[in-house]
């Protein structure tokens, strides 16, 4: 659980305020009991957070033999390295109102790609970090998505800040970080447990890997993600569609496998992906 959000850091820390509810009931040694098996993520989600609970979280059989376990994207989980796009990082229009035009672009496009291949709207939220970056997905979204267009207002279940999806979660998540001149209030442990931990079948995490790797307190979930054998790139299944019926278990071939260099060639596929749409449904009628 998170604590309450104070801008002033200085007034949090000297007024207490930096400590969740529940923190508080056991800090008052209220009767509590910890839980060490964890039954909502597939075990390589659930990777990127049991080291904070000393390794000692397990996994219940229903994460690891369920059928809807196991079918998968390429990777189940993967950080995505976003560079800047037009030459914009982070920007700040106005105090405290973080954005990312490329990561918001890159979020509104793999949502689109995984609707055209089959995934249901209902199963995809998208997360980010900051309100400003919420807002600005929503427009683009609006833009790509709304009434008029070929998704007809098709949108994800929801759009939302990591802190007001607490208690929630779905299926497959986008999380967009935000930053790339400093980690913000990432830093803060709690905070990343609760982003990494709402996505039970895949999470794609958009961000600067260069500014996150190099984060001390991060250092632990950033060492799941930067796995040697998990690239930090957006790889893709030709031809595969939405239920796969690939395990976790089962070698793709490389040559099925495609990889995404960033947020111009991930639009360029979602234009091309419409326009076969456009046509087979004008030939249709």
């Amino acid at each position: 659980q998170l604590p309450p959000i104070v801008k002033s850091i200085a007034f949090a820390r000297f007024s207490n305020l930096d400590r969740s509810l529940f923190a508080r009931l056991i800090e008052f040694e209220v009767p509590h009991i910890q839980l060490n098996r964890q039954g909502r993520t597939r075990p390589e989600i659930a990777d990127l957070f049991r080291w904070r609970y000393n390794n000692n979280l397990g996994d219940l059989q229903n994460v690891i033999s369920s059928p809807e376990y196991k079918t998968r994207f390429v990777y189940t989980n993967q950080l995505i390295n976003i560079d800047d796009y037009d030459g914009k990082g982070e920007t700040t229009p106005t105090a405290y109102y973080y954005q990312n035009i490329g990561e918001a672009e890159y979020a509104v496009a793999l949502f689109q790609f995984m609707i055209m291949i089959g995934y249901p709207a209902k199963k995809i939220s998208i997360l980010t970090t900051y309100t400003g970056q919420k807002e600005l997905i929503v427009d683009i979204l609006n833009q790509r998505c709304g009434t008029g267009t070929i998704y007809n207002g098709i949108g994800p279940r929801s759009v939302s800040t990591v802190d007001r999806y607490q208690g929630q979660q779905n299926d497959y998540i986008i999380l967009s970080l935000v930053r790339t001149k400093s980690v913000g209030y990432l830093r803060d442990v709690r905070c990343c447990i609760v982003a990494m931990s709402r996505a039970p079948l895949g999470l794609y995490v958009l961000c600067r890997k260069s500014l996150f790797e190099s984060c001390q307190t991060l250092r632990p979930m950033m060492k799941v993600f930067l796995h040697p054998n998990i690239p930090n790139k957006l790889h893709i299944v030709l031809g595969k569609h939405y239920p796969s019926s690939s395990s976790s278990e089962e070698t793709i071939p490389n040559d099925k496998i495609f990889e995404i260099s960033g947020v111009s060639e991930l639009g360029n596929l979602v234009q091309s992906m419409r326009k076969q749409w456009i046509d087979i449904a004008t030939q249709q009628t």
